[in-house]
């Protein structure tokens, strides 16, 4: 019998979601150790209903608490992997696995790949072609940073994610506005506690490698990382952001044709060997240009919602968190996929601004032919912003479609389809 430590945060994958793939494998018992969320109640509802129905469950107060209790455990009941999907816990598993010798990456890694600014630098050093970009530590920086990059240009967080926190500036004085607007609005959504400093970044001009006009000019590449060998799994293909740059939906298998492929392929392999990352899942987004495709970022875990993605086009035949449990007890990993199907993820986020939520109805969304799954979560009287990206959805949705014209049809739907009305705030 093995023993795997399952690490949840409220910022992360639910364990109701995650579960039913871990209770696939055989002769090996679960223990979670989690962190409730701090406002978030129907969440720790989930965790209350769940943890500890497949296995001990320990609740932690850190990711400190977390690490200590986990070790603790360990010197009575010896674990033989740990493994998290939650970004925000991956210093604190390498801290244990480096307590239990189990291998894995060290702080130092994980802080390159966390960090944009030390994942730039790093992709830029190994000749990875990046955007132009330029740190921005203080206000002291703007007008150097300006001359640096030009305008058009984005000013991002160096922890972030899904549109978090990012303005497109065309001069300096709007530079210097939206600098002032990060330092009273921003929160580390990555690492908790962390302040962040800000690249002022290229405005990367788009090209076409699609001819369906309703796909975006960028994709996404999943991949696992075994033993320092990079494995490929599939492109995914993104709908149109939503204004400014927030992500809206994600698509797999891709429609792209081979060729294409294999660029990306070839670019995210040269960037998470650049990077080191070893014993994980990555999902890398890159931009594509007339220049080439270009690395927007990299992060350390599986993309958002990838893991039901692959699972529904494959008709449950390949199951990510299955695969990366196997990952983390040292077991045989499958990483072929056969696609059966297109499946996708899709979100409704508010317009560009502040806002109050005065009503919203789901209810015309039912007879939409590829929803598989609604997931409702804006409610009235929230208030919700643009600035917080998808951070502050309002609705998940799953979709499923041997067709992809009616697919991506339907993902449009949905935005059609919603019904919101706001106050400004």
């Amino acid at each position: 019998m093995k023993r795997l430590a399952l690490l949840l945060h409220h910022g992360g994958t639910a364990p109701d979601l995650i579960y039913p793939s871990l209770q696939k494998l055989d002769n090996v018992e679960i223990v979670t150790f989690y962190i409730k969320s701090p406002t978030n109640e129907a969440l720790n509802k989930v965790y209350d209903d769940v943890v500890g129905t497949i296995g001990d469950g320990i609740e932690c107060k850190s990711d400190e608490d977390m690490v200590n209790k986990v070790i603790s455990y360990n010197e009575t009941k010896k674990i033989d992997g740990v493994l998290t999907f939650a970004e925000m816990l991956l210093k604190a598993l390498s801290q244990i696995c480096e307590n239990l010798n189990i291998p894995y990456m060290d702080t130092h890694t994980i802080d390159q790949v966390q960090n944009k600014i030390l994942q730039r630098k790093r992709l830029q050093e190994k000749g990875v072609p990046v955007p132009k970009f330029f740190e921005i530590k203080s206000e002291n920086d703007l007008i150097t940073a300006s001359d640096e990059i030009g305008f058009p240009s984005l000013l991002k967080p160096n922890f972030g994610g899904g549109g978090y926190g990012i303005f497109e500036v065309n001069n300096i004085e709007e530079l210097k506005e939206r600098y002032r607007e990060q330092l009273d609005n921003y929160e580390n959504i990555i690492v908790e506690g962390k302040d962040s400093t800000f690249n002022l970044e290229e405005k990367m001009v788009g090209s076409s490698w699609n001819s369906d006009e309703r796909i975006a000019d960028y994709a996404s590449v999943e991949s696992i990382i075994i033993n320092n060998h990079v494995y490929n799994l599939t492109v995914t293909d993104r709908t149109k952001l939503y204004s400014p740059y927030r992500e809206s939906g994600y698509i797999t298998p891709t429609s792209l044709d081979q060729n294409r492929v294999n660029e990306l392929y070839e670019i995210t392999t040269k960037a998470l060997e650049a990077l080191e990352l070893n014993n994980i899942m990555t999902h890398t987004e890159i931009k594509f240009t007339e220049e080439g495709p270009k690395i927007i970022e990299v992060n350390a875990r599986p993309g958002g919602t990838t893991p039901f993605r692959i699972n529904n086009a494959t008709n449950g035949e390949y199951d990510v968190f299955y695969e990366l449990a196997k990952l983390a007890l040292g077991m045989p990993v499958n990483t072929e996929i056969k696609f059966k199907k297109y499946a996708a993820s899709k979100v409704s986020l508010c317009p560009e601004g502040s806002w109050k939520i005065k009503n919203i109805d789901f209810s015309g969304l039912d007879d939409i032919q590829s929803l598989d799954l609604k997931i409702p979560i804006g409610r009235e009287g929230q208030k919700i912003t643009s600035y917080r990206g998808i951070e502050d959805l309002l609705g998940l949705y799953y979709l499923t479609n041997e067709n992809l014209n009616d697919l991506i049809n339907d993902m449009y739907l949905i935005d059609e389809k919603l019904v919101v009305d706001y106050d400004p705030v």
